[in-house]
């Protein structure tokens, strides 16, 4: 725990916080034992030791040591240890949460997870971020999560084109992408493209680097690195062929860079890449070591009087229930992972520590106020950010009897004596801090409205009496969902047909994407499995698809065109697509750094890694040609983890 130096005014203001009490006996509360030293408008400075003593500023009691019975029960499932963070958006781009009623206009810093729905319109983009893997999304693209926890990624792409990177592929770890006729699971961490045609008619699956195997029409298929597999037809009647893959058009140079910045952060030295928004925190502050705490990233420019959880809004978003969302381009990362902390007159934080998985949360606060009751000078609902080592008490069902609330406050923050994540007593720094604490109306919290801090000055007094709990009673609206700001404009979504189209997976999805249309399969039959593919296989050979070269104009070349995502000869990929090249395979146990030779030694057994780029070749099993790729950079590129490629720098 952390101590604090109190003043004989602190001394005074203990004993008034003691007179102010309030508590509840359904909800875990927090008694305030005193008040920082100064005016209460500067944060009291925390040393950075530890102690299992009670600190002298707040207290959080909890008299039968469990969670509330209307938040929490033995029988309750957790929620989803990860999600997916809406990282980059360009042009028009929507969304609809929980994938039922309004669409509003996509934010950054949004967090995405199962049942969502994203659509980006025509000349637009969008990138997601989930742990291990980057998703780029092109444009006129339907996409959305059918599972996404720790150990799995499920996407669902009814129209469009997809170029995801999975970094690192861990024993264990699924990540599927299941298109109306076919569904592809990634074997080997790499680089891969997944195209889907207007229609839902035609897939096609590309291998940039790594491998996958895909089911189709009750068949498997092996997809090896630098291959191009082409899926036309429905249910069982499908055609199968395949090629070498395409020049890189476009969007899958512009997916590439955008890997190569994630890959070349400063900030992954400090915390776990498993941590969404890493990078962001690179150009928007400075990393340094605390003794005692570890690392700790400062922000670079806040203004005067600025705390944490100050500028942005509250959302609702299942299952977790109230969220916060942040404005800042840096605001995901530090709002969901790991603790503040006010240090040498200044708010930092400090993530998780980097050798464990990191749990997300949706704001990692305790409440002040809550249910429309205002507290001293009739505000709403309060809410103070939880500093180095507190405990943080869920507002939101999960498995009271599991490991759930041990793991979210151990893999984010340095907890001491761990029995106290349990206990009776927790301390908080910042409960009674005026300037630590923010207020909004009740409205304002529950419409979604963006808080405005300095336009509710709290003082002690207002904040002596304060009912300081971990449960907030607000009823949500329909923007609590989409934000005030992103509801009720006409924002662009795909037809109804698209929204509701079908798709096959290998893995059930979880329940909370029930409401959506999909047919689970099997692995295949082994008679359909197909490990080599054509090496001069000419544009126009597919019966299926020589009548699809139309191309719907409002498609950018880079992003799909015409009615089949698979015709050669249409505008869908480059005209390149067809030209002769080799590939290079590369083993089970791969590791390529960025513009280095390759390593085949350096990863676990059990892991493999992907960076953006290779520079040597492995091992050639060429199918003919051999011509250059121009990937992302415009150098040659041999697929998979050969020849010479714009790396990085």
């Amino acid at each position: 725990m952390l101590k604090t130096t109190i003043t004989g005014k602190g001394r005074v203001g203990l004993l008034l916080c003691l007179t102010g009490l309030l508590s509840f006996a359904t909800a875990t509360t927090i008694r305030a034992d005193g008040e920082p030293a100064g005016d209460g408008n500067t944060p009291t400075t925390l040393r950075a030791d530890y102690d299992t003593r009670p600190a002298d500023n707040a207290t959080l009691s909890s008299g039968n040591n469990t969670a509330p019975s209307d938040e929490a029960a033995p029988n309750d499932q957790d929620p989803p240890s990860r999600v997916a963070r809406l990282s980059y958006l360009e042009g028009s781009v929507s969304m609809q949460p929980g994938g039922s009623g309004d669409w509003a206009a996509a934010v950054k810093n949004r967090p995405v997870t199962i049942g969502d729905k994203i659509w980006v319109d025509k000349d637009g983009r969008a990138e997601l971020q989930a742990g291990q893997i980057s998703i780029h999304l092109g444009a006129m693209t339907a996409l959305s999560f059918l599972n996404l926890d720790q150990n799995i990624t499920q996407m669902r792409l009814a129209e469009g084109s997809v170029n995801f990177r999975v970094r690192e592929l861990r024993e264990g770890d699924t990540y599927e992408v299941d298109t109306p006729n076919a569904a592809f699971i990634v074997r080997e961490a790499g680089a891969f493209r997944i195209d889907v045609n207007e229609n839902g008619d035609g897939t096609l699956v590309t291998a940039i680097r790594g491998s996958g195997e895909v089911t189709s029409g009750g068949k498997s298929y092996d997809i090896r690195p630098g291959q191009l597999a082409e899926f036309n037809g429905t249910d069982n009647n499908i055609e199968y062929h395949s090629d070498r893959a395409p020049e890189a058009d476009d969007f899958d140079q512009w997916a590439l860079q955008r890997d190569k910045r994630e890959e070349n952060s400063v900030s992954a030295r400090y915390m776990s890449r498993d941590t969404d928004g890493y990078s962001d925190l690179d150009d928007n502050g400075t990393w340094s070591e605390v003794p005692n705490q570890g690392n700790v990233w400062y922000p670079n420019s806040v203004p005067p009087g600025w705390a944490p959880y100050s500028d942005g809004y509250w959302s609702n978003v299942g299952p977790w229930g109230w969220t916060w969302i942040d404005y800042a381009p840096w605001g995901f990362a530090p709002y969901h992972y790991g603790r503040w902390g006010f240090i040498g007159g200044r708010w930092g934080w400090a993530p998780g520590p980097i050798g464990v998985y990191p749990i997300y949360g949706p704001a990692f606060v305790g409440f002040l106020g809550g249910g429309g009751f205002g507290f001293g000078v009739g505000l709403g609902v309060g809410w103070f950010p939880l500093g180095f080592g507190e405990v943080y008490r869920p507002w939101y069902r999960y498995n009271a009897g599991g490991a759930y609330i041990r793991n979210i406050n151990i893999h984010n923050t340095f907890v001491r004596n761990v029995n106290t994540i349990n206990g009776a007593h927790n301390t908080y720094a910042y409960a009674h801090n005026a300037a630590a604490v923010t207020t909004t109306s009740h409205n304002a919290f529950v419409g979604g409205q963006a808080v405005n801090r300095s336009a509710s000055h709290v003082t002690e007094a207002s904040l002596r009496s304060a009912e300081v709990t971990n449960h907030v009673t607000a009823t949500p609206t329909r923007t609590s969902y989409t934000g005030a700001a992103n509801a009720g404009a006409r924002v662009s979504r795909p037809s109804t047909s698209v929204q509701n189209r079908s798709v096959i997976a290998r893995t059930p999805p979880a329940a909370a994407a029930s409401h959506m249309a999909v047919r689970t399969v099997g692995s295949g039959s082994n008679t359909g499995r197909s490990t080599a593919y054509a090496s001069n296989r000419g544009a126009g050979t597919n019966p299926s698809t020589a009548a699809a070269t139309r191309a719907r104009s409002d498609r950018p070349s880079w992003a799909g065109s015409g009615s089949s995502a698979n015709a050669r000869t249409n505008t869908n990929r480059p005209p390149t697509a067809n030209t002769s090249r080799a590939y290079e395979g590369s083993s089970s146990r791969s590791y390529s750094a960025p513009s280095a030779p390759s390593r085949s030694s350096s990863a676990p057994p059990s892991r493999t890694y992907s960076a953006p780029s290779h520079s040597a070749p492995a091992p050639s099993h060429s199918s003919g040609g051999g011509s250059s790729h121009s990937g992302g950079g415009g150098s040659s590129h041999s697929g998979g983890g050969g020849g010479s490629h714009g790396g990085h720098r």
